[in-house]
């Protein structure tokens, strides 16, 4: 109804209404009763009738909506008419009918009975469609917006499906979002190392090369390169030939990897960090994050910067050691000042804290101590996995007080200083809430990064290319305080620290490592009491052995399991795994066991496998040789299939 009718009706009502009122006062005068009765009559007839005219759009809206509702929709002759594609289901998505348009177009020319909707709309389901305003679909080369009319028949319920074409629209769309820019700052990897085997000349020659080789790499995806620095190089590129690099993995990165100069491999790599953006400022800042992401990682790979964290191509060289004691003196130049400022040093390892963890905090507490400051030790002593080190430096070191999670939370203050050993994501700490109730934190790790979120800290201390966390801290204590006297005991655990990770000073060992072994023995370790520290009750060593007999083999790799009944089952399972590495030909070993409602494995390797890889895979991580992951409610046998689809993953992608 018009709002002009609807002012129509209201002045009849009026004008009736006057013509009423005139009678009734003639009326009045000679029969006033009869005119009181009359009034209350017109006074009624009038409410109603203006009742009724505002009321008249509603009625008038439910009159269509019920004759709609009486309709046949699936006539073919009205739904035929329409211009585009349509067709009408059933409540469980089986196609009644459709439009001769709709089988040409959507259905190819051909249409069975019992035909379902999810076979047209890209395997959307009809509960989907209706509840959605507008569901986009591809069908072959043309793009649809679906939209959905549901409505009840005499025999069910049913729905009307619309297909309205977008195409030119949704190519225009998609040529802009492919069109985006993308930036790739590639750096190279070990260059000091060659500038140090080759004469200028040569090495001049082998930039050349490289560049010219990094060059044609770009321009076969229609990338534009320029040198930023000496060893450093951006790609500008579009989303589209973005796509396709990462199709091809990146094939740079094994080009550099394998190129020699007169027949030897010079041993160069590429870090690369990746990231897209809505301009080419935040590309760039974006992608400067993401190669610092890949040079935590130990370098040789890519890290690409997403809207939900990282992806990561390559990885599977080993990370290149780097001397450099002008670093190191200036982060125990730092940290020393942050000690003294402090009231209060609090260390930290990770969960299920390891020889390495708990050397390097007591190193640290050492350091503390030099300065006249307490250092307190948090660490569950049920749960560590150094349990003989805990019971030594509570009886040999009496400036270092062990205290559990609630203590150390009561002791916390503004002037505290917390320092983390071993690891640098919150998730994986000993107790998360320390870590957020600190206000100053320090991180001292060696472990690649991790695709986590970044951490509020005053200092990080981190580098893959170390063996361990022991090693670091041992670096610091040599600048740290120049009148610091390293007890036996803390030179002992840092050294069963190094031990530990090294695989007693087999894997991921170089300069440094024995540089530092050799400070710690001259501070007084005593390898026969270091030695100790790794001893195991018989019974440990008997299910050591027993899952090690029991290990199978898959594409060069041991794995097995070991029992749920059995008592200090990390150490099993960490030790079992190691020791699989000494049995020939084995690449990498892979040892699983339950703990509480999840599976966990423990993973090892001499670096032919980088295990972080398929550890991250399964939501773990670790080191190149040392890694672990946690799988939730899940079984022993669900897990090993896991583990093999990882296994042929890695292999997949980087053989």
């Amino acid at each position: 109804m018009k709002v002009k009718g609807f002012w129509h009706d209201l002045v009849l009502i009026a004008v009736a209404a006057a013509v009423a009122l005139v009678f009734t006062a003639i009326t009045a005068q000679k029969q006033p009763k009869l005119a009181l009765a009359q009034g209350a009559a017109l006074l009624a007839v009038l409410l109603f009738a203006f009742l009724r005219a505002l009321n008249a759009r509603t009625r008038y809206k439910r009159f269509l909506r019920r004759m709609t509702e009486q309709l046949d929709f699936t006539d073919h002759k009205v739904l035929s008419a329409y211009p585009f594609p349509v067709a009408v289901c059933d409540a469980q998505g089986t196609v009644d009918w459709c439009s001769d348009r709709f089988l040409t177009e959507i259905a190819g020319g051909r249409i069975t009975s019992a035909a379902r909707i999810e076979e047209f709309s890209n395997g959307v389901p009809l509960q989907t469609l209706i509840s959605e305003d507008e569901t986009a679909v591809q069908v072959g080369e043309r793009y649809y917006s679906v939209y959905t009319v549901p409505y009840q028949d005499e025999e069910a319920e049913r729905c009307i499906l619309i297909f309205l074409e977008n195409t030119r629209l949704k190519q225009t769309e998609l040529a802009y979002v492919s069109s985006r820019p993308y930036c790739v700052i590639v750096e190279l990897d070990n260059l000091d190392d060659v500038r140090g085997s080759y004469r200028d000349s040569e090495r001049a020659e082998i930039r050349s090369r490289i560049e010219a080789a990094l060059d044609a790499w770009a321009e076969g995806f229609d990338s534009f390169t320029k040198r930023v620095t000496d060893d450093r190089y951006m790609i500008l590129t579009e989303q589209s030939n973005f796509q396709k690099m990462v199709e091809g993995r990146f094939a740079i990165l094994e080009t550099v990897r394998n190129f020699e100069y007169k027949g030897k491999r010079v041993g160069v790599t590429l870090s690369i960090g990746a990231s897209g953006g809505d301009t080419i400022r935040l590309c760039e800042r974006s992608a400067r994050k993401a190669l610092e992401m890949a040079l935590g990682r130990g370098g040789d790979q890519v890290a690409i910067r997403t809207k939900n964290g990282y992806d990561f191509i390559g990885g599977v060289s080993k990370s290149a050691e780097t001397i450099n004691t002008v670093k190191s003196r200036v982060m125990a130049a730092a940290l020393a000042e942050l000690i003294k400022a402090s009231n209060g040093v609090f260390l930290m390892g990770h969960t299920y804290t390891d020889l390495d963890a708990i050397g390097a905090s007591i190193g640290l507490a050492a350091a503390a101590a030099s300065f006249g400051v307490p250092a307190y030790l948090v660490a569950d002593p049920a749960k560590s996995l150094a349990g003989a080190l805990l019971d030594r430096a509570a009886a040999e070191m009496p400036s270092l007080r062990i205290v559990q999670q609630a203590q150390a939370l009561e002791l916390m203050n503004r002037r505290s200083l917390l320092i983390v050993c071993d690891t640098h994501v919150p998730s994986f700490m000993e107790f998360p809430e320390v870590f957020e109730a600190a206000e100053t934190r320090v991180i001292v790790d060696h472990h690649r990064l991790a695709a986590e979120p970044e951490q509020e800290v005053v200092l990080f201390h981190h580098d893959p290319g170390a063996s361990s966390a022991s090693e670091l801290v041992a670096e610091l204590l040599q600048y740290i305080n120049p009148d610091l006297i390293l007890p036996k005991l803390a030179a002992e655990a840092l050294l069963a620290g190094m031990m530990l990770d090294t695989k007693g000073f087999v894997v991921r060992v170089g300069v440094r490592t024995f540089e530092a072994a050799a400070f710690l023995r001259e501070k007084g370790a005593d390898t026969v009491s270091v030695k100790r520290l790794f001893a195991n009750p018989m019974e440990v060593n008997r299910e050591r052995n027993r899952v090690i007999s029991a290990a199978e083999r898959y594409r060069g790799c041991a794995i097995s399991a070991v029992e749920d009944d059995v008592e200090e089952v990390r150490i099993v399972a960490a030790q079992a795994a190691d020791e699989l590495l000494n049995v020939s030909e084995t690449l990498a070993a892979f040892v699983l066991y339950r703990n509480g409602d999840a599976i966990n494995i423990s993973a090892r390797s001499y670096g032919e496998i980088n295990v972080q890889l398929i550890m991250e895979a399964l939501s773990g991580g670790g080191h190149r040789t040392m890694a672990a992951c946690r799988l939730p409610e899940t079984t022993i046998e669900e897990a090993m299939r896991d583990l093999k689809a990882e296994i042929d993953r890695y292999f997949e992608e980087n053989t």
